[in-house]
């Protein structure tokens, strides 16, 4: 099959985020397209043909990931595009939860607010193996912007160690920004942040329900402003556009419970002789 740009990055960024959901593909790769579903799972269903992708069902919901198999770092390597990087053996478990956040915290970053560069905690622990690395790096002209994802509380003396562990590290232009899980973990621990002005807080709520800005607070009167630059395509909640609710997301199941048999028709398809530009017709689906 050929391989197209937008396969390479999904497979870089696949790689550097240890796995994506087919929503988090269709976010990241997919923005414009309206059909959230079938598009995008009918390139994913082809790249795990492939061998390029493969498919895990979770033990802890209905989800399938999808992670980066070997053969698609040996195509991120000829590219120089790997980082390094290896595949992924295995999901984890403990971090699962915690690992998809940051991934959404990340699309929601680099498509609403334009800000390129993410440097992953798998590339930051490569420099910084013993050390506590933060969740993602995003470089800036005028500091760095250090993100930690904080799904659930931990003790308070964690933090004050924290805190200071992270404040002596980075340079006095580099802003740390917490993604909290609710207001009250947010104001919880902006309160114990009370004497670190380079400290700011968001929640994911923020985040996912951003309007024209991001606004980062932190406990003393200063706050940060991130611009939305960029809409994101109609998967995004965007003021001109229907929210696309992450309830009830049984229509997505049942996209994904297809993949079989979309894979299957697929490849009936293409041993009758069909071409992919046939198929794509067939189906209904406009070429890019």
């Amino acid at each position: 099959m050929e391989i197209q740009e937008r396969d390479l990055e999904i497979f870089r960024f696949c790689l550097e985020q240890k796995f994506l959901t087919l929503l988090q593909i269709a976010k990241m790769f997919f923005p414009k397209s309206r059909d959230i579903y079938h598009r995008p799972m009918k390139r994913v269903c082809e790249l795990v043909s492939a061998g390029y992708l493969r498919p895990v069902r979770t033990k802890v919901s209905d989800k399938r990931l999808y992670m980066t198999t070997s053969e698609g770092v040996k195509l991120l390597k000829k590219q120089i595009l790997s980082g390094g990087l290896r595949a992924v053996r295995d999901i984890d478990y403990r971090t699962f939860e915690h690992d998809e956040w940051v991934t959404d915290v990340r699309i929601a970053f680099e498509r609403l607010l334009n800000l390129k560069g993410w440097v992953c905690e798998r590339q930051l622990k490569k420099t910084s193996a013993k050390a506590k690395v933060p969740d993602g790096i995003i470089p800036g002209k005028n500091g760095d912007l250090v993100i930690e994802v904080e799904k659930t509380l931990k003790k308070k003396c964690y933090y004050e160690r924290i805190f200071l562990e992270v404040y002596s590290r980075y340079r006095h232009e580099d802003v740390i920004l917490y993604v909290m899980a609710s207001e009250t973990d947010k104001k919880w621990l902006m309160g114990k942040a009370r004497s670190w002005e380079r400290i700011y807080f968001v929640t994911m709520q923020d985040i996912t329900e951003m309007g024209l800005e991001l606004v980062c607070e932190n406990a003393t009167v200063l706050d940060i402003e991130l611009p939305r630059e960029y809409q994101g395509g109609v998967h995004f909640n965007q003021p001109d556009v229907p929210e696309v609710s992450e309830e009830g997301l049984e229509e997505f199941y049942e996209g994904q419970r297809e993949y079989d048999r979309i894979h299957a028709e697929y490849n009936e398809l293409r041993v009758k002789g069909m071409s992919d530009k046939e198929i794509n017709a067939l189906w209904g689906i406009e070429e890019e």
